[in-house]
């Protein structure tokens, strides 16, 4: 899968807001005023071919089954960096949706933690 130049939704500013997140989709409101939505699923088929793709990039740092791996990796949707500039989650969607947030703290609170209480994971970029 090639990546694209990410689609940059920077929660907060001319609007963008995150509206609800679901086990299926994040909906949302970008800085034009769109709704719009990265459908979570195709996101994490998305992501297991990437993944497939680009073996060789990865390191496996604690002993995991190689089930355990493809478990996680079905769950996964994207990658992050709380550490950045500003802190970021991005989506292995056609868009390659990265959402910006003001603080680490709203990151969390607007997007990590909704996606997790429904089985969603994102890959750490730090």
């Amino acid at each position: 899968m090639d990546r694209l130049t990410p689609e940059v939704i920077r929660i907060g500013v001319s609007g963008a807001r995150i509206v609800r997140v679901t086990h299926e989709i994040i909906e949302y409101i970008d800085q034009t005023g769109r709704e719009q939505f990265v459908d979570l699923e195709q996101c994490a088929r998305n992501w297991v071919q990437w993944k497939r793709e680009n073996k060789e990039s990865f390191l496996i740092v604690v002993p995991s089954s190689q089930a355990e791996i493809d478990a996680w990796d079905a769950r996964t949707v994207g990658s992050r960096n709380t550490f950045d500039d500003p802190p970021w989650a991005e989506f292995i969607n056609e868009r390659s949706a990265r959402f910006e947030f003001e603080t680490e703290e709203a990151l969390y609170a607007e997007l990590l933690r909704p996606l997790g209480r429904f089985g969603w994971v994102t890959f750490d970029m730090t």
